[in-house]
């Protein structure tokens, strides 16, 4: 996947602001949105497999584009966190902007994140909140409603999936009033009050108080597939879904722990501890992007491919295959004039068998020139972003 195109995100979401809208008149181009590719790979005669996608046609990747980043905004209640207590009230007031909000299009989910470094724009969360993505979108809270104009982007710089932590960098520049969270180098004492701020359900910026209930160190857990390992502080301090990645905060204002997991049973909450994010920043270029172990081997076939000859002259002009190699296809590549130079690539995010995202290079040089996005999956193209100087990233951008 060209790391480049991964900037689009960020380009795409100023798209949905601008009021100018045009008609996008390429009739062969938007037909592609109605394309079925699992009925498209029956035609023609040949079979799953005949033929291999060369490195020029793969060239052109798929787009990661956050489809719910602005769709989830609409459902966040920024709710007044009443708090307990001068502690509380002095910790979600310093560090409450110091929590993002995380949303992962990859796996449609949202976690929580802490501000670190602030001058690099590193985010500290966990693994699983941001598994399967490059960049993730992120919210900072402000004061008054969240407008769509606020989400920002972060890039995964690497992670170490055993002990579930994961660092990001931001794309752009921390606000100003936003405080970033020291690191402590000590552990808690059992028994001493902890505090957590993230966002469970669609209650933003929530605020919990607790206590420490026990330091266990080398913890092995598990979640769906995935095995774990590392010293963890065990809290009552609540934790719900959407708290996963956000700190738990000492009374002196300083992140003990990043909330990972919950157990079975009454207040049985689990944070990885800040040794372990110490040690994982310290060596983090050497883990880079480390995977957990499998509960058990997921089989993964290798990408299959389909050619068709949509004219019938006797030469393939269309080709499938699937990208992820997870059984099903979702991409197809068109080369309309047969010069072995592909001109249009269809992305099928979704896996509903019609693809959302169609990437044009009109000057056949390799590099897309025009993106074309059905964003709700409707059929009909939504948005268009035009690349003018030749980066290979979208600088006009319009609605269709």
């Amino acid at each position: 996947m060209i790391k480049k195109i991964k900037y689009l995100t960020i380009f795409l979401i100023i798209l949905f602001f601008l009021p100018k809208s045009v008609t996008y008149s390429n009739e062969y181009i938007t037909s592609i949105f109605s394309e079925n590719i699992n009925e498209n790979i029956t035609r023609g005669g040949a079979t799953i497999g005949d033929f291999s996608i060369s490195e020029s046609l793969t060239k052109v990747s798929k787009i990661g584009i956050p489809f719910g980043t602005l769709d989830i905004l609409d459902k966040l209640k920024n709710e007044e966190n009443k708090t307990r207590g001068t502690a509380g009230q002095n910790i979600y007031g310093k560090y409450s902007r110091s929590v993002v909000l995380i949303f992962n299009n990859d796996i449609k989910g949202t976690g929580s994140g802490s501000v670190i470094m602030k001058d690099i724009g590193a985010i500290i969360t966990n693994w699983h909140v941001i598994q399967k993505a490059e960049v993730v979108g992120i919210i900072f809270k402000k004061d008054g409603e969240i407008e769509k104009s606020d989400v920002m982007v972060a890039e995964v710089i690497g992670y170490d999936a055993t002990k579930d932590l994961a660092v990001l960098k931001l794309v752009g520049k921390v606000p100003d009033d936003v405080n970033e969270l020291k690191l402590s180098t000590n552990l808690p004492e059992v028994g001493s009050d902890v505090h957590a701020i993230g966002h469970p359900g669609s209650l933003s910026w929530t605020y919990t108080k607790g206590y420490v209930s026990q330091i266990r160190k080398n913890y092995k857990w598990n979640y769906e597939k995935t095995l774990h390992e590392a010293s963890i502080i065990q809290t009552q301090t609540p934790i719900s879904p959407g708290n996963s990645g956000g700190p738990l905060i000492s009374s002196e204002g300083e992140l003990l722990g990043v909330n990972s997991f919950k157990a079975q049973g009454e207040n049985l909450n689990f944070a990885v501890t800040s040794l372990e994010v110490i040690n994982f920043l310290k060596n983090i270029k050497e883990i880079g992007k480390k995977e957990a172990k499998l509960k058990e081997e997921n089989k993964k076939i290798d990408k299959v491919v389909k050619k068709i000859d949509s004219d019938n002259d006797g030469t393939p002009d269309t080709f499938y295959y699937d990208d992820d190699g997870d059984g099903i296809l979702d991409t197809m590549i068109k080369d309309k004039n047969q010069n072995g130079k592909p001109e249009i690539i269809g992305i099928d995010t979704n896996k509903d068998g019609r693809p959302d995202i169609i990437g044009n290079d009109k000057d056949e040089d390799g590099t897309i020139d025009a993106w074309i996005v059905d964003k709700d999956f409707d059929g009909t193209p939504d948005l268009i972003g035009i690349d003018t100087d030749g980066d290979g990233k979208p600088d006009k951008f319009n609605k269709i």
